[in-house]
């Protein structure tokens, strides 16, 4: 679902609309965007001026790698390109590309840090400090050239690779109460002999599958994410030079942009385990089951583990990805502002032509980029009247994921060794329960297995999440109460694991749904929108003029590398196809210096 304005699929009859509508239902390569934006209705696209010279921040250099600081030489805030309105790893992903790009960005964020989701916080205590990430956890792709997380290419483009420690497997998912857990290797044929100590049967259909997963990854893989964009001129792109790869895709034409549900049938996975085991992966990576998640997403995430063979998580934490970000965008002139709020789009005349932040200052510019969700977008960022009722109507009825309820520990590490059994966790509490049911899927980060500086020597810092309703939750008599309540799945997770954990803590925070929703300034503190498959998520453009969305409620989704895949796309879109080109030559000269170069 979403606004019709940025909704249009290829025709059927079209060879290359089948093609494309195939690709684009692939979370991690984002070709959904070309049938949901390459004949955009509504809005025509903005460009932005023509290239110039890059700026230069005499301050670069001076950007503080744990916390962004705006540099001091800042650009006119009545003369700039774009305006993009939310630090998350969408809107810092389109503003250094487009500063990249030459154009004058302006990036506004009410918090006191960029990143969004993915920011980090501090807290000090006797036994020291302890540093924490807010959101995503689980990484793969951050520096190996590949098909599933943009993020790595760009940043070697940008001069700020991430620094990472690589490990496997990438975690334990304690699926049976009274069994060790299956180890979640990125390897298929490893993954096959750890799912036989549960299945033997679901182990052999399994077995059988993987040549198939391999191709289809492989096939999924011939477009990498930095060529999509969403205008028409993404024929251009795909004709030229993925049009071979493209073609690969033809076999699985009937089930790849169908729910995963249907791709276990074709790939004859029948076993009940198994499948449950699909319902668990669809869940971690889009918040549904397997018949609500895309199977391209499901194939190309199996496939891209197995192809990277490790996940990774970056020194420094979650937080340093969004760092080398914004550094990017401020040694190429970006003007990164912090608590700075913004109030309103300013449309005229049908167009955007800028902000008003609180207070009433505005800044100026001919393209607007919102990284605030489309609830917030559409409910709270513009004005009355600047779209069809319809419009409005439609976003505002995304459908959306459930909230969460975090728990934050510090504890005492004394005579805790946890080197065998890793950082990331994945608990079912109840088996016999419905994956989906709220607080039965409990996620467990414990960074300093692999970051030891996160936590002060001797310690561990806990990230544990698990999704809970934001209805019901209020501020006032009872709210401490019932966090504490809230959270006790949440220690019993962790028991699974750590079973003395509650003698060992030293620091406890608890985050309810209101926490989520304050912190990240979300509808309902939501993870994202929840469009089930087939339907697509909406594309960049609205149905005004020079207003673009990036972040999780529009394509290619939810999910870090989704987000970071939406500021790719909609950066590319506001430039011409000759500068576009130019960035798919340096993207693949990287791909090639790495070994990583698939050829077509």
């Amino acid at each position: 679902r979403g606004h019709a304005s940025a909704r249009v699929r290829f025709p059927r009859a079209s060879s290359f609309g089948r093609v494309a509508g195939i690709r684009a239902s692939d979370l991690s390569t984002l070709a959904r965007i070309m049938s949901a934006a390459s004949s955009v209705r509504g809005a025509p696209v903005a460009r932005v001026p023509a290239t110039r010279s890059r700026l230069r921040s005499s301050s670069a250099s001076r950007v503080a790698r744990r916390r962004f600081a705006a540099p001091v030489a800042a650009a006119s805030s009545d003369d700039a390109d774009v305006v993009i309105i939310g630090s998350g790893v969408g809107g810092l992903t389109a503003a250094a590309l487009l500063a990249h790009y030459g154009k004058k960005v302006i990036v506004l964020e009410s918090h006191y840090a960029t990143g969004g989701a993915a920011h980090g916080f501090q807290r000090k205590t006797d036994a020291g400090e302890f540093r924490f990430d807010t959101g995503p956890s689980f990484f793969a792709g951050l520096t190996t050239i590949n098909a599933l997380n943009p993020l790595a290419a760009l940043l070697e483009l940008l001069g700020e690779p991430l620094e990472t420690v690589k490990y496997d497997p990438l975690g334990t998912f304690h699926v049976e109460k009274g069994k060790p857990g299956l180890r979640r290797h990125a390897d298929l044929s490893l993954l096959v002999d750890e799912v036989r100590r549960f299945s033997p049967e679901g182990a052999e259909q399994l077995r059988a599958a993987v040549p198939r997963i391999r191709e289809m990854y492989g096939a999924l893989s011939g477009l990498p994410t930095p060529a999509l964009r969403a205008d028409w001129k993404v024929a251009l792109m795909v004709v030229s030079r993925y049009m071979k790869s493209m073609s690969k895709l033809g076999p699985y034409a009937p089930v790849l942009p169908n729910p995963t549900v249907g791709l276990l049938d074709f790939l004859k996975i029948e076993d009940p385990w198994m499948r449950r085991l699909a319902d668990l992966e669809c869940y971690l990576l889009s918040g549904v089951d397997a018949s609500g998640t895309v199977a391209a997403e499901f194939a190309a995430v199996f496939g891209a583990s197995d192809d990277l063979k490790q996940s990774e998580f970056p020194k420094g934490g979650s937080e340093e990805i969004t760092n080398a970000l914004a550094r990017a965008v401020s040694k190429n002139g970006g003007e990164i502002r912090l608590k700075t709020h913004v109030e309103q789009v300013i449309v005229e005349d049908g167009a955007a032509v800028g902000v008003r932040l609180k207070g009433g200052e505005t800044v100026r510019a001919p393209v607007v980029v919102s990284n605030a969700s489309v609830w917030d977008t559409y409910g709270k960022l513009l004005p009355p009247g600047a779209v069809s009722q319809k419009e409005k109507e439609d976003a505002m009825g995304t459908p959306y994921s459930e909230s969460f309820m975090h728990l934050h520990l510090g504890i005492d590490a004394s005579g805790l060794d946890l080197s065998s059994v890793g950082g990331h966790h994945v608990v079912v509490r109840d088996e016999t329960k419905p994956i989906d049911v709220p607080g039965n899927v409990c996620m467990i980060s414990i960074a300093s297995v692999w970051e030891p500086d996160m936590a002060p020597e001797g310690h561990h810092c806990i990230h544990a999440y698990t999704m809970e309703p934001f209805e019901g939750w209020e501020r006032g008599d009872g709210y401490e109460a019932r966090k504490k309540e809230r959270a006790e799945k949440l220690y019993e997770a962790l028991e699974r694991v750590i079973p003395d954990v509650r003698k060992r803590v030293v620091l406890e925070m608890i985050g309810s749904p209101l926490t989520h929703q304050h912190w990240m300034r979300r509808h309902k503190g939501t993870y994202g929108a929840a469009i089930r498959a087939p339907d697509m998520f909406p594309g960049p453009a609205t149905g005004i003029k020079g207003l673009y969305r990036v972040g999780d409620s529009c394509a290619p989704g939810v999910g870090l590398p989704a987000a970071a895949s939406s500021g790719v796309i909609a950066a590319n879109t506001l430039v011409g196809i000759s500068e576009h080109f130019k960035l798919m030559d340096d993207v693949d000269a990287i791909a090639k210096k790495a070994g990583r170069f698939v050829e077509r």
